[in-house]
């Protein structure tokens, strides 16, 4: 089974150096950064998409790059993405390479839910890797 590659995504907000300015730049028409700019047009995108009663925009954005993930893990697919446009490369192999990627990462996260509910050792050794995962992240504060 293959491991499912998940990236953080560590928004603005969560930084250490983020802080509220009142009103400072109103009318200034700065350009808004352009990974935020295109995270905020994915996030609108997700929510089209699913209904988001539970979901987070993290849980959607998440979920979007472990599928991300997982196709671009397909050579094949990655080739016509990249010598094709959308239109193109969207009804070939790629449609295929989503909906596998999505059986895949399912089971993936299914497996690896049962080995932590099974195994309350590993349960235990997952819990401090996430802890880890979050302190670094929070290490900027101190």
């Amino acid at each position: 089974m293959a491991k499912i590659r998940q990236q953080d995504l560590v928004l603005k907000e969560n930084s250490a150096e983020y802080k509220l300015v009142p009103g400072e730049g109103l009318g200034t028409a700065k350009p808004q950064d352009k990974k935020e700019e295109f995270l905020s047009q994915i996030i609108q995108r997700l929510n089209e998409v699913f209904v988001t009663d539970q979901l987070t925009d993290k849980d959607m954005v998440n979920y979007a790059y472990t599928i991300r993930d997982k196709v671009g893990e397909n050579a094949k697919v990655m080739k016509q993405i990249e010598n094709n446009l959308p239109e193109q490369a969207m009804p070939g192999d790629f449609s295929r390479a989503i909906d596998d990627a999505i059986m895949d990462s399912s089971e993936a996260h299914q497996n690896q839910m049962m080995q932590l509910l099974a195994d309350p050792g590993k349960a235990a050794n997952f819990a401090r890797i996430v802890f880890d995962l979050l302190a670094q992240g929070q290490a900027k504060n101190y």
